[in-house]
């Protein structure tokens, strides 16, 4: 079965990438409308034929279950950041299908391959072997896991207030919020990372952040639907569509949905982390979290869609 699956992975993968590709360069709908998630399904489903090749197991083939769990999941924290965003408004979507029903498989296409690509990418850059000489151990104090967590409620509310002058800072409210509340409830953390002086693991989501991004702006940017940006005084020379600056927020927006995963591995129980780790939630759960979070799930779906579609449809352009 497993030997019927990576058959499968394999070539969808490259069906993808052809789809994505032709998608650009003819123009062709549906095709030139969906070639970005298409690519970004052509990396996520060829980078784990290649890691499958290399390691032997790989999360789609290997574990299938733990794929599908983050690949909803990957929708749902997508949403959560674009309802951050219709706040702000440092981005906007132009150039999106006509037909509503269109519009929402492409807004779950594309959020939904955020998590699964992150993980890929990440499983490229992290360090294969610890380091020699590891660095101490992090301790923290609960009054500075407390500290951490009043920051990121200022630096969320902050914005909202002082728009253009304070946007920068939602980049790290998420991951100062969520990232104690995960280190406490023992599920995968950044500073859990850091109390046992892996700081590879950090550099490495940090770095796949960054490369998911410039990939992520390059697809947009080759055709069809696409964002646009206003960073105000944080502007400056445009990289395809994006001002240089802003892709210093990429990492910072991998740390926010590392912490968002974590909170969903420990709904479920366990499951595979985005740094690859096997995870088995601690601690006792209430019988009511499993079904609460896939009603949750649910729920995010129907508002973020609806939320991020009221934003986008103002500017819509009929793709011909």
């Amino acid at each position: 079965m497993e030997e019927l699956r990576s058959r499968i992975v394999l070539y969808s993968g490259f069906i993808l990438a052809f789809s994505g590709l032709a998608g650009i360069f003819s123009g062709l709908e549906p095709l030139a409308s969906f070639a970005a998630p298409l690519l970004w399904w052509a990396y996520i489903t060829l980078s784990d034929s290649l890691l499958l090749s290399l390691k032997g197991e790989s999360l789609m083939v290997s574990r299938t279950d733990d794929f599908l769990w983050m690949a909803a999941c990957s929708a749902a924290a997508w949403l959560v950041l674009e309802a951050v965003n219709a706040g702000l408004g440092v981005w906007q979507y132009i150039n999106l299908p006509a037909q509503a029903g269109t519009r929402w498989a492409w807004y779950l296409g594309l959020g939904s391959a955020m998590l699964p690509a992150l993980h890929q990418s990440a499983a490229y850059l992290s360090p294969v072997k610890p380091a020699k000489s590891a660095p101490a151990p992090l301790r923290l104090s609960e009054r500075a896991l407390d500290g951490m967590q009043a920051a990121g409620v200022l630096f969320f509310f902050l914005p909202f207030f002082f728009p253009r002058l304070a946007f920068p800072l939602a980049a790290l409210a998420l991951p100062l919020i969520l990232d104690p509340l995960n280190f406490r409830l023992k599920v995968p953390s950044l500073l859990g990372l850091l109390e046992r002086g892996e700081r590879g693991k950090i550099a490495a989501l940090a770095a796949a952040g960054l490369v998911c991004g410039l990939a992520g702006e390059a697809w947009l940017y080759a055709g069809g639907p696409s964002r646009v940006y206003d960073l105000g005084y944080a502007g400056g020379p445009p990289f395809m569509s994006l001002p240089l600056a802003g892709y210093a927020a990429f990492p910072f927006l991998a740390f926010a949905a590392f912490s968002l995963y974590s909170l969903a591995l420990f709904a479920r129980g366990g499951g595979a982390g985005i740094l690859g780790e096997e995870i088995r939630a601690g601690g006792a759960r209430p019988a009511w979290l499993p079904p609460a979070a896939y009603a949750a799930l649910f729920l995010i779906y129907y508002a973020g869609v609806l939320l991020v579609d009221a934003r986008s449809a103002a500017l819509l352009t009929f793709l011909h």
